[in-house]
């Protein structure tokens, strides 16, 4: 049983009853009716992160990003967050203090509290942050209607192919803004800020373009195809497609870790400083589908999918 079917088994063993829950288990986080929202995301070595290459003021700069940016998909604004530690028993000072260096300068960024947490010994390295946050009303996955488009902000695929350079030793300098996306990704908090008067379904790009897609789909009761001549595919992937001889549409297809945001739209104004691509449209039925050259095929979620 993969990660998809297991969250659906227990989404089914526990509905939501209590009446000051808005939103339960099925999006980017929970809500209360009160607005508060609160996400939790867990990190664990060898899994989400490589300490061969990764310094621990990244990992903790990278972390909280990743974090925040389930507040950014339901447009909430960020208050605190609470961060659990799994250590190892041998540990040096200074790499707890850089861990927390950059958990400190991207909370600046957005005036996240750092409010408490957990320390336990482990035997790898592991980080589990909580984020609280607030918003009046939340964008969520269901949202999506038939006649409207698909829409996502900046270019797709640049966190793996970073991540694929710095794991595989090639030229780093080659891929400065791949390399700097999979470190030091940004929480579209800003950017959710400003879109939300216009999108009825949003969800941040963590688990790949054709999962997180079908993500909204499932969840909008919707048919959505996905417009392979609109994708916006940065030249840094594109070399490391040549470089691989992956094919570009799989890669970005399947790609995750962006943390852009993913959202429909009836009609979209031109937003003054924001890099925002139309990739798609969403009709009446079911499923996901990708329309390239002429022809269009039915897709299957293929991001990242822990147990699968």
């Amino acid at each position: 049983m993969g990660e998809l079917s297991l969250i659906k088994l227990i989404r089914k063993k526990f509905p939501k009853t209590r009446k000051e829950i808005l939103i339960g288990i099925g999006d980017d986080a929970m809500v209360f009716k009160n607005g508060m929202v609160v996400s939790t995301d867990s990190f664990v070595e060898g899994v989400h992160f490589d300490l061969r290459y990764f310094s621990f003021y990244a990992l903790g700069y990278r972390t909280m990003a990743a974090s925040l940016s389930d507040l950014a998909a339901m447009a909430a604004k960020p208050i605190s967050a609470l961060i659990s530690l799994y250590l190892p028993k041998v540990i040096k000072k200074n790499e707890v203090i850089q861990l927390y260096n950059g958990f400190k300068d991207i909370c600046k960024d957005f005036e996240v509290d750092i409010s408490g947490g957990d320390i336990i010994e482990s035997p790898y390295w592991g980080i589990t942050i909580t984020v609280i946050g607030y918003v009046k009303k939340p964008l969520l996955r269901s949202g999506a209607k038939p006649g409207q488009s698909l829409y996502v902000t900046n270019y797709l695929g640049l966190a793996e192919t970073g991540r694929i350079v710095m794991k595989e030793g090639l030229p780093e300098k080659l891929f400065p803004v791949a390399v700097r996306r999979h470190l030091f990704p940004k929480p579209r908090i800003f950017e959710a800020s400003k879109i939300k008067p216009y999108t009825t379904a949003c969800i941040d790009t963590s688990d790949g373009l054709s999962t997180d897609t079908y993500h909204i789909g499932e969840e909008s009761k919707v048919k959505i195809i996905i417009d392979g001549d609109k994708l916006p595919i940065h030249s840094e992937v594109k070399k490391l497609c040549a470089i691989k001889k992956i094919d570009r549409f799989k890669f970005i297809l399947s790609s995750g870790e962006d943390f852009e945001l993913l959202f429909t739209t009836c009609k979209l104004p031109k937003i003054t400083g924001l890099k925002i691509f139309n990739i798609g449209r969403v009709l009446k039925g079911k499923g996901i589908y990708l329309s390239l050259n002429g022809k269009i095929k039915r897709l299957h979620p293929s991001g990242y999918e822990h147990l699968r």
